[in-house]
């Protein structure tokens, strides 16, 4: 949702969004179609480069087989070793000068091959010749070997293959995994077994073999299917051992290439027939090369895409400038300034607009005069209508005053009442003017406060505080009264306490702020929301209401909406009621 509206609302990101779309779509799908083709292309030939390491690795492995093997044999059917095996079943406790002869015609046979890391013979009494000068097991330490696999070597012809993971079968060797080959030992002259025949095979020897680069991740080994055993690399997973196993064992082919989802096995059974070099390879790791491609392919599109966003955002906005210059002129326009000269621009339909646009703004500005011209006598009009509206009640107020003194016979007082009402009217007359001075608005003010004061001698006391700073500033005529009034009869009177009334002129900034404040009853805040809707002329309170209505509307027509009465109120309080005037009202 929002990268929708992030488009739809501007043109010079959907120009943007265009020229990506023009020049990403062919260049994804040429790279796509690209870097498909380049795959398969790589990915054969690095099944076939592993096949053909697979192959090498068997042949290798073979090789290294063959070697064990021909040095067992070579080991039994050697003369001199069976003249000393000899000597030794003739003596009814092996001489350690025979083993020594032992051992080095074992030293001598081992050297003819290169790979191999021990040959050994294990006598029946468990005494060991030894063509590596490792440590003979204590003869009261068991052996690796169990007596059954002993015994099963000792009792078949053909070569036995283990795998020792603890190491040498008849040696102390650091304890490094070790590939056995082991036969049983006759004696020539009479045919009887008298031990067995080991030959050991070195571990780095087979980390050589092993260690041939089969992508990035591909495993190799060697599997005896007779006896269901595996020489494994150091790195090799046990899973895809053991599913590459029953993979192999479901087909009965010489050799093949087995492909699954996400890999390839290859096996290549050795003349050895128990034996099957395999080979494991992830097809995610033949596809290095393809990976380059892909991310040369992605930085390209990237880069392109950067370039394309560059380049478009710059055309997008050399299109766009006259347009956001329009864009302004129009803003400018609905601040109020309307006829100025818009600068020309070229001579497309984008120019054609900008001509349109500044006629437009040239007849709507003489309209707004005209418009203008009629609202400020409508203003006066009905501003004029207003204070018509006032007056009235003012003066039914005061003469209902001064009757109530004649009729208790106080002359004095309603004497100096008619005076005050005297010169309340002269100023409420003005010469005509429905604007005057904050010192003319408070000499008002206080002539209805003495008449009310001998009405209410013992209700209220008033005072007065001005900056005199305002006096001289204008503001409407007969806006404090109404105020003052509401302050007597609707919060003094209701009153069982004598109460004060305060009237305070104040400068903050461009504004006048003249306050009427009393601690009278007040107002809940029911019936100050009350008056406050029906300033708004909203509600149904307004009757009620006439004179706040009046002085808050009269203010308005005056100075603005921003302008205008403030009301707060606390029941048993007080009330508040703030005028906001701006300094800067002129008298007529």
């Amino acid at each position: 949702m929002r990268i929708r509206r992030f488009f739809s609302e501007s043109l010079h990101h959907r120009l943007i969004l265009y020229f990506m779309l023009l020049m990403m779509i062919p260049i994804s799908v040429a790279g796509t179609l690209i870097y498909r083709a380049s795959d398969v292309r790589i990915s054969d030939s690095a099944l076939a480069l592993a096949e053909e390491v697979v192959g090498k690795t068997g042949e290798n492995l073979e090789a290294m087989l063959l070697d064990m093997q021909s040095a067992a044999k070579q080991v039994a059917e050697d003369h001199t070793v069976q003249i000393l095996m000899a000597k030794l079943q003739d003596s009814e406790k092996a001489e350690d000068s025979v083993i020594l002869e032992l051992d080095a015609r074992l030293k001598q046979i081992a050297g003819m091959y290169a790979g191999l890391d021990g040959v050994y013979i294990c006598l029946d009494d468990f005494t060991v010749a030894k063509s590596r000068y490792y440590a003979a097991r204590d003869e009261h330490k068991a052996l690796p070997m169990t007596m059954e696999q002993y015994e099963v070597i000792r009792n078949h012809e053909d070569i036995q293959w283990i795998v020792s993971d603890e190491g040498s079968l008849v040696a102390d060797n650091m304890g490094n995994a070790v590939l056995s080959a082991a036969r049983l030992l006759p004696l020539s002259s009479t045919g009887q077994p008298c031990g067995i025949v080991v030959v050991e095979v070195r571990q780095s020897y087979l980390k050589q073999i092993f260690d041939k680069k089969l992508g990035e991740s591909g495993t190799i080994f060697l599997m005896s299917a007779r006896s269901n055993i595996a020489l494994l690399p150091a790195a090799a997973s046990d899973e895809i051992v053991s599913d590459a196993v029953n993979q192999i064992r479901r087909t009965d082919r010489k050799a093949a290439t087995i492909s699954l989802h996400d890999r390839v096995i290859f096996y290549v059974p050795l003349s050895l027939s128990e034996w099957t070099a395999i080979g494991v390879v992830m097809k995610q790791s033949l596809r290095g090369d393809s990976q380059e491609i892909l991310t040369l392919f992605v930085i390209t599109v990237l880069m392109t895409l950067l370039l394309t966003i560059f380049v478009s955002g710059s055309l997008a906005d050399y299109e766009l400038r006259p347009i956001r210059r329009i864009q302004t002129y129009i803003k400018d326009m609905e601040n109020g300034e309307f006829g100025k000269p818009l600068p020309s621009m070229r001579s497309d339909e984008i120019g054609s607009l900008a001509e349109n646009t500044q006629e437009m703004s040239e007849k709507i500005g003489e309209l707004l005069e005209t418009v203008k011209t009629e609202q400020k006598r409508m203003r006066t009009a009905e501003f004029k209508a207003l204070q018509a509206q006032i007056n009235p009640h003012f003066l039914y107020n005061s003469l209902d005053s001064i009757n109530w003194l004649v009729r208790k016979g106080n002359t004095e007082k309603a004497t100096e009442m008619i005076s005050a009402l005297t010169t309340f009217f002269r100023i409420g007359l003005s010469k005509g003017r429905d604007i005057i001075t904050v010192r003319e608005e408070l000499e008002h003010v206080r002539n209805y406060l003495v008449i009310q004061k001998i009405r209410y001698e013992n209700q209220f006391e008033y005072s007065f505080y001005v900056d005199p700073e305002t006096e001289n500033y204008f503001v409407p005529k007969l806006m404090l009264q109404p105020l003052v009034e509401n302050a007597l009869y609707h919060g003094i009177k209701l009153c069982d306490r004598k109460c004060i009334l305060m009237i305070q002129v104040l400068s903050h900034g461009d504004r006048i702020e003249i306050e009427v404040l009393d601690n009278g009853a007040g107002m809940d805040a029911e019936t100050l929301e009350s008056v406050r809707k029906a300033m708004e002329h909203k509600g149904e309170n307004r009757a009620n209401s006439y004179g706040v209505v009046n002085v808050n509307d009269r203010i308005q027509i005056l100075a603005g909406q921003e302008y205008g009465l403030r009301l707060t109120s606390e029941k048993g309080v007080g009330t508040s009621a703030r005028i906001v005037l701006p300094k800067t009202l002129k008298g007529a």
